[in-house]
């Protein structure tokens, strides 16, 4: 199979993706929106993307894709703990950096160490994108957030490693997959696949008072963890906003399916983004 993840090779995605999908072929692929367009077309078979970090939390791109791309699913999670370091070309010195280049959320959660450090966050579409530019440039001045497997990729010296502003950092992924197709989810690993059921959903309350507290009830009453919620802008019109809600069942089983039912009478719209099974290991790129 194919399998399409944001950024180059060396970036935490592509570490996601070789363990979610070991036996596949990761394609790397620039923008999480082109993610999405190659896995709706075909163009590959599955696709893996970020939706959530424990620091700077949700990749609200990503969550905005997944509504709008309602012919993919999701099949699978994995949580990937995310230890950046600082690289640069052979021959630079920490003292001698003055600027950085990553991704936003890498840079964010690098905060405290650059600012210690006076050294300049400068934006990159990706983390191992940013290893790759400072490998082809000439300024020993210039370094990367990113990761060993970056260094490794590119070449790279090693300045400080573990520079995230809190050591419990980790990032959560999703595997993809087009609605009707069951053969990725069969290909990832037993051992990410051991957890309880899960559901994320997206929806949108009815205009009515206490919209949103009867939408959460009825899991409540059911038992059901709630693992997450979040609002965002709809898009659709001026302070108009959509949920995204992390439950712990299956809506083909019972109580999920009667809390789902029973939700849906205080909603204007639902839509399951797909069940899996809960990420139960941590994993540690090399």
């Amino acid at each position: 199979m194919k399998v399409a993840y944001q950024g180059l090779a060396g970036a935490y995605s592509e570490a996601a993706t070789a363990a979610l999908f070991p036996q596949d072929t990761a394609v790397p692929t620039r923008t999480f929106g082109e993610v999405f367009a190659a896995l709706g077309s075909s163009e590959v078979d599955a696709a893996v993307v970020p939706v959530e970090n424990t620091h700077v939390g949700s990749v609200v791109d990503v969550y905005d894709l997944l509504r709008q791309h309602a012919g993919l699913q999701v099949i699978a999670e994995a949580i990937v703990r995310v230890r950046h370091c600082l690289l640069a070309r052979p021959g630079a010195t920490l003292e001698g950096i003055t600027s950085a280049r990553s991704h936003p959320q890498a840079l964010a959660q690098v905060d405290d160490f650059l600012r210690a450090r006076r050294i300049e966050p400068v934006v990159a579409y990706d983390t191992a994108g940013a290893a790759a530019e400072v490998a082809a440039g000439h300024d020993r001045s210039v370094a990367a957030v990113a990761s060993k497997r970056a260094a490794r990729e590119y070449g790279l010296t090693v300045l400080a490693e573990a520079i995230e502003t809190t050591p419990d950092n980790f990032t959560r992924f999703f595997a993809l997959a087009r609605r009707g197709d069951a053969a990725p989810g069969g290909r990832v690993p037993e051992a990410l696949r051991a957890g309880p059921p899960k559901t994320s959903l997206a929806y949108a309350t009815a205009n009515v008072p206490g919209a949103l507290s009867r939408s959460l009830q009825p899991f409540a009453t059911a038992g059901l963890q709630l693992t997450k919620i979040e609002s965002r802008p709809s898009r659709a019109a001026p302070w108009d906003y959509v949920f995204y809600l992390d439950v712990e069942g299956d809506p083909a089983r019972s109580p999920a399916t009667g809390a789902l039912a029973l939700m849906k009478t205080c909603c204007a719209w639902i839509q399951v983004l797909g069940t899996y099974r809960a990420a139960t290991t941590v994993i540690e790129p090399d």
